[in-house]
């Protein structure tokens, strides 16, 4: 039924009729929230989860919504006072039965509670406070093992918590000595993070997990940008061309103000510091390295911390809307900009090209033809805005709250407006006709032609081989292209161009065009009714409706059980006082303009609705100034309705053909209570007029039978049904009675037949009750209700009255529930609610605003056992009956559209799915169609065949087309949304298909001193193809999609040549900042270290010759151009810069072994004086690739033993040690995803298979040996085949929890004998 306590019609006096079958799409009304309009205080309070799930704050409710459906899922009101913080859990770590796929949320409020939700259930499970003050800032942790529990919290004014959400508890504390607004975690180093302070940025160097930061940080003080918009018309231009004089003269004049920007660790002045406050926002770039974004109204500031220094600027002009809010990309460089006007814009990094100019030489703003002879090249960081969305028609209430991105497309975004709409846009792409050369990132990913030019190394060693960015030749097979489903699938990172090669391909034009909008609830106070109640006759055509009348003289129409805005009205051009329904598909709304005049006259508006076809009546449109409407009460037969003016008589109406019955004399008493009867009194005709209803309609308006006909008038209810029909031309025969109070509290009995009203009975005030509010009836009950809280109970059949006393003031309303012998009374007070059993006059339950919800302003039933609150906060609640709880467990809401999401399901069934899309070998065929035998439930396999179906189809004919197990397993991972599944799956796929690095053929000449050149690059290209040519034989072709250099977001984890590109461009920047002291030293002594030592003679001759450090800058340019190769040269050399070393010296120890090409022992040295990451790039730039690989071993050891084992692993596998990364696996219990990577690289015949070669051998060469401190699972004498055997058996017994049987048999079948016992000591468990 549609409520949880709907009662059933009854037909025969005594008996109940049998119940028809319930109708499969009759909704049933739970507990919910229907949220309404946002507040600035939940501004920023916006978040889109790895889950596929978008939450923000609406008032004091956190709001969930499924982006697919476009529907509102769960809604969260625990917190009492405005949200102003919402963040969804990561879903770094990995997945398996104790720690399954989850919905966990936070939530932080403006009285510091911060709630940590379990939003399938709808659940707190933790609760966590320090202090009362709002929350800052919410993060959670992610990266470390085990801190996927952990929350960072910023308890303002300067205290930062680390929270234990799964013990809830407090794992430290840090208090600084600044005044904290934000913070922003560094994605690349896990002990760094920035704050945002009143007049610096703080950065802290010593976040730890397990103990709290012993230092206060480093402030940074950043001027005021100076830019003027005025003066920079254009700054960033969405031409790519770099030739242009424009372009030239504006980015100088910006390298100028550059300079001004950032002050330092010195306190700028006064007047400087007083306008800091205007940043914005404040976060780490997620895709390069070392950047902060400043966000500012009209600029964007981009920090390279490693020289503190401004890099780069985002200017926008005079004429478009400031800045509101700036997201960064992980997949590619790109900002995406929220503006104040609701527009979105969208900066894509330029390639890294030189300027022919530098700031010392261009002081007087002219622009040298000759393209670089007033200076030297000069690098900047710069960005194209490509694409910007139409801006949106807003006003003051609609300003947008913040914006937010789909984390594993980055591609959808969505947008919540101050009046609580939710807007989606999608970043699409279509390319332009015909071929054209280009020289920018957005073009379509594919194959690049030849070169257009001959190959010429510039200056600045930014050279890299094209061929490297193109498709990558796998070990087996034919390549497919990878459905476009994410930015990344739409557009080439900037830097996959080299300086002299233009490719031949489609220009690809960009768009953000708005693909969905969520409508809302109108601004409160609403005034709201409910449609008439469930019963067997109408049980196939109701739908439980709720009408809501609003200040702007909309009726919004809702469905109660869905929480679905089906309807809007705009018929009022005043506030709408009341709305009553005439039938299930009708409603009488009215209102009245404000008082104007001080004789209390006002024009009133009572407006006819046909809520199905829009038809509008007006009714009473030609009336003049009048007292205004007070009420309008519709019978229970919905034959009449009484309109009941403030100080004049009421009218009698045709609610049929809706013409005016009776206006009753001037003489008549004022009313200030009315009700309808329940009951009616024409049992004389029953008969006749069965007889009659049987020769109409069947089913015709049997909406209008109302639920409370008492048993002995069943008859002459079904004899009405012809005489309710609206359009009818039948004369209505049933007399109806209703009461009501004046304004001295005597009660009046009224009987209605036809046009006739008669007089009853009179009953003259009770003494202990004051005005009379409201009026209920209810079979033979009577409730009045006064002005001071008192409630009077009236029984017409023994003539009993009882007073009840709430003490609680003014009673605002009064109404009885639905249903047959339910007497719950809801009692509406200026503070809140009550409701009472009348019959046993007892209390069931309570609320008071605004202690336990905030302000109610207006009540009424969704069903018999569901109270309807509209609150102050534009919210409509649908409450249990202990009031207790307006949320439901997600399984059970009634929804237009199914929620399905792997995350919504049990934990055997989402990881038994992700199991089956990743690898079917026990089918002769991949296939998305599954049964019970695959270890699902009938309703499990409802849900996951309505899931699949929302696969677009280009990603469905991939998983069945591809025939590699790691690509499958990567699109599975995107879409479960499984971040940590994506990392590792991304890394696995791009070195699964590219040769082993240590039998790679490496030109010897590429040693340490070289720069990037083609060479290197080309042979691998080369020993990829020559191995592919050779397996040809070995194996039938794997259908691969193409393999592209990883992005900078994994860093330390690309190849080394993308690396060192990488690296060549941030020094080429540094280079052009004309840095002075220690960072100067520091540029040159890199520049040396990687090879480029013309460059670093160059950097250091160029010193000015009052600076102190001038004569140490010379010897040591003297040093590097002299030549090294005598032997005696070298071990003087060695010698000192072990001395250096061992004294504290390392970088210059280790400078000077790379001199003399010993850049492998500066690594080691670097390694055991704990310096890891800056080991991992001298080896990545300087070393040899064969020679790298036992360097970037030992730097896997230390990330696996310091806590990060899911990195260690993958940086086994970017260095071909895949047995290695295997056996970490295993000892983690990451089963599945050790037998998946098994099969992936036997699949790629990267390990040999186990099948073909069970009598071969294989020692742990490619573990890590006892040299690099591992304990290896394989001994040396221990083959693949045992190895690969215990994998497959905990696999088996992984899937055996899953209830997989077909894959049990499967892999048990595959380990022979031991196979077959264990398959067996399993059946023997069932």
């Amino acid at each position: 039924m549609a409520g949880g306590g709907e009662a059933v019609e009854r037909s025969d006096e005594g008996k109940t009729s049998p119940v028809p079958h319930l109708p499969v799409n009759l909704q049933r009304v739970v507990p919910r929230t229907v949220p309404g309009p946002v507040s600035a205080h939940n501004k920023a309070a916006i978040d889109w989860g790895w889950q596929g799930f978008l939450a923000y704050g609406a008032q004091t409710t956190v709001v969930v919504v499924d982006p697919v459906t476009l529907q509102c899922v769960q809604t969260l009101s625990k917190h009492r006072s405005h949200v102003v913080k919402v963040r969804w859990r990561k879903t770094r770590h990995y997945h398996q039965l104790s720690a399954p796929y989850s919905l966990i949320l936070a939530s932080a409020d403006n009285t510091g509670t911060i709630h940590v939700w379990d939003v399938a259930r709808g659940e707190v499970t933790a609760t966590l406070q320090d202090g009362t003050r709002p929350i800052q800032e919410l993060e959670w942790l992610g990266g470390m093992d085990g801190s996927e529990h952990l929350l960072a919290a910023l308890h303002p004014p300067y205290s930062l918590v680390i929270w234990d959400t799964r013990h809830n508890n407090k794992l430290w504390k840090k208090s600084y000595t600044e005044t904290l607004t934000a913070f922003h975690f560094d994605p690349f180093h896990f002990n760094k993070m920035a704050f945002l302070c009143g007049g610096c940025v703080l950065f802290v160097e010593d976040f730890s997990l397990t103990k709290c930061p012993s230092s206060n940080g480093r402030k940074f003080y950043v001027s005021t940008p100076r830019t003027s918009p005025g003066k920079v018309a254009n700054s960033i231009p969405s031409s790519t061309s770099s030739n242009s004089i424009n372009d030239e003269r504006t980015s100088s004049r910006i390298r100028r103000k550059m300079r001004e920007l950032v002050v330092g660790e010195a306190k700028p002045k006064s007047e400087e510091v007083s306008q800091l406050v205007e940043c914005l926002q404040l976060m780490y770039h997620r895709t390069v390295r070392d950047q902060l974004l400043l966000l500012y109204s009209r600029e964007i500031l981009v920090l390279d911390l490693t020289i503190n220094q401004t890099v780069g600027i985002i200017v926008i002009d005079r004429a478009m809307s400031p800045f509101s809010q700036v997201l960064s990309c992980w997949q590619r460089d790109v900002l995406f900009c929220l503006h104040e006007s609701g527009s979105v814009s969208a900066h894509f990094r330029r390639r890294l090209l030189p300027m022919p100019s530098s700031p010392d030489t261009d002081k007087d703003n002219t622009w040298h033809a000759d393209g670089g002879s007033a200076g030297e090249h000069y690098y900047e960081v710069m960005y194209d805005r490509k694409c910007h969305s139409e801006p949106l028609r807003l006003n003051k209430q609609s300003r947008p709250i913040g914006l937010t991105l789909d984390p594993v497309s980055e591609k959808h975004m969505a947008m919540v407006l101050g009046d609580g709409r939710v807007v989606f846009k999608q970043v699409t792409s279509s390319p332009t006709p015909g071929r054209q050369v280009v020289s920018t990132p957005l073009f379509t990913p594919g194959a690049p032609s030849s070169i257009s030019g001959p190959s010429q190394a510039p200056h600045s060693g930014l050279s890299i081989a094209d061929n490297h960015f193109g498709l990558a030749t796998s070990p087996a097979g034919v390549h497919i292209n990878m459905p476009k489903t994410s930015l990344a699938d739409m557009v080439k990172p900037a830097w996959a161009l080299a300086d002299n090669v233009k490719e031949l391909g489609h220009r690809v034009n960009l768009r953000i065009l708005m693909t969905g909008l969520m409508p809302a609830m109108s601004p409160p106070p609403l005034v709201i009714r409910m449609c008439p109640p469930l019963t067997t006759r109408n049980i196939l055509q109701y739908v439980p409706r709720l009408a809501a009348g609003t200040q702007s003289g909309v009726v919004q129409v809702f469905n109660v059980a869905t929480g679905v805005l089906e309807r809007e009205f705009a018929l009022h051009t005043y506030p709408v006082r009341g709305v009553e329904w005439t039938s299930l598909t009708s409603i009488l709304s009215f209102g009245h303009q404000p008082l104007s005049n001080s004789q209390g006259l006002v024009r009133n508006e009572l407006m006819y609705t046909d809520i199905l076809t829009g038809r509008t009546i007006t009714l009473r449109p030609n009336k003049s100034d009048e007292t205004s409407i007070d009420m309008v009460r519709v019978s229970y037969l919905k034959q009449y309705f009484i309109v009941v003016f403030k100080e004049d008589p009421f009218e009698l109406w045709d609610a049929r053909k809706l013409v005016p019955l009776r206006t009753m004399p001037r003489r008549f008493p004022r009313v200030s209570a009315l009700e309808w009867s329940p009951t009616s009194h024409v049992k004389t005709r029953r008969d006749s007029e069965s007889h009659r209803a049987t020769e109409t309609e069947p089913g015709k308006n049997e909406s209008l039978v109302p639920k409370e006909a008492p048993h002995t008038e069943a008859s002459m209810t079904e004899s009405m049904l012809s005489l309710a029909d609206v359009g009818g031309d039948k004369s209505s025969i049933a007399k109806e009675s209703f009461v009501f109070t004046d304004t001295e509290g005597q009660l009046y009995h009224f009987s209605v037949e036809g046009n006739v009203i008669k007089d009853g009975t009179k009953v003259p005030p009770d003494s202990q009750m004051s005005a009379i509010t409201s009026i209920a009836w209810k079979s033979h009950e009577i409730v009045l209700s006064d002005a001071d809280g008192n409630l009077i109970v009236w029984d017409l059949k023994t003539r009993i009255s009882r007073h009840i006393a709430t003490h609680r003031g003014w009673i605002r309303k009064v109404r009885f529930a639905p249903g047959r012998d339910n007497m719950k009374l809801v009692v509406l007070f200026a503070d809140g609610i009550d409701i009472w059993d009348v019959r046993d006059v007892v209390l069931v339950s309570q609320v008071k605003s605004p202690r336990d919800i905030v302000k109610v302003v207006d009540v009424d039933w969704g069903a018999s056992d569901r109270p309807v609150l509209a609150t102050i906060d534009g919210c409509l609640r649908v409450m249990d009956m202990a009031l207790k709880s307006s949320s439901t467990p997600i399984y059970q809401y009634c929804t237009k559209e199914p929620i399905v999401s792997p995350y919504l399901l049990a934990g055997e069934a989402s990881l038994n799915l992700r199991t089956l899309m990743t690898q079917q070998p026990w089918r002769p065929h991949y296939s998305l169609s599954f049964t019970g035998e695959d270890g699902f439930t009938p309703e499990q396999l409802h849900s996951i065949e309505v899931w699949l179906s929302r696969i677009p189809a280009e990603l469905r004919e991939f998983l069945e087309t591809c025939g590699s197990t790691a690509h499958r397993a990567l699109v599975t991972a995107q879409l479960f949304g499984d971040q940590g599944e994506i990392d590792f799956w991304t890394v696995a796929c791009h070195y699964l298909t590219q040769p082993p690095l240590t039998h790679s053929k490496v030109d010897e000449s590429s040693s340490s001193n070289s720069s990037v050149g083609s060479a290197e690059l080309i042979t691998l290209g080369d020993s990829a193809s020559e191995k592919s040519g050779g397996s040809e034989d070995l194996c039938p072709p794997t259908t691969l999609p193409p393999s592209h250099p990883l992005e900078t977001t994994y860093h330390h984890l690309c190849d080394a040549a993308t690396y060192k590109h990488h690296e060549l461009e941030r020094l080429a920047i540094h280079e052009s900042k004309n840095l002075e002291g220690a960072q100067r030293a520091t540029l040159g002594r890199c520049l040396a270290v990687i090879g480029e030592r013309d460059r670093a003679v160059r950097l250091l001759l160029d010193a000015d010759a009052s600076n102190q450090h001038f004569y140490t800058d010379c010897l040591r340019a003297c040093l590097l151009a002299a030549t090294h190769h005598s032997t005696q040269a070298q071990s003087t050399i060695k010698l000192v810069a072990t001395n250096l070393i061992a004294a504290g010296n390392i970088w210059e120890g280790v400078e000077l072994l790379c001199l003399i090409g010993k850049a492998g022992d500066a690594c080691r040295y670097l390694q055991s004086y704990g310096n890891w990451e800056h080991s991992v790039w001298l080896a990545k730039c300087a070393l040899p690739i064969h020679e790298s690989v036992d360097i970037l071993k030992r730097w896997a050891q230390h990330l696996i033993t310091s806590g990060n084992k899911d990195q260690g692993v993958c940086a086994l596998l970017s260095v071909g040690s895949i047995t290695a990364a295997l056996e970490q696996l295993v000892q983690q219990h990451y089963h599945q995803r050790a037998a998946l990577l098994l099969a992936a690289a036997q699949q790629l015949q990267v390990v040999p298979n186990t099948q073909q070669h069970q009598q071969q051998q294989l020692t742990a060469s490619t573990s890590l040996g006892s040299q690099s401190g591992f304990s290896p699972v394989l001994s040396a004498a221990a083959s693949l085949a045992s190895f690969a055997e215990n994998i497959h058996r905990k696999y088996v017994l992984h899937l055996f929890s899953l209830g997989n049987r077909p894959a049990v048999t499967y892999f048990c079948r595959l380990m022979g004998e031991k196979g077959n016992s264990l398959l067996q000591e399993l059946d023997s468990l069932q």
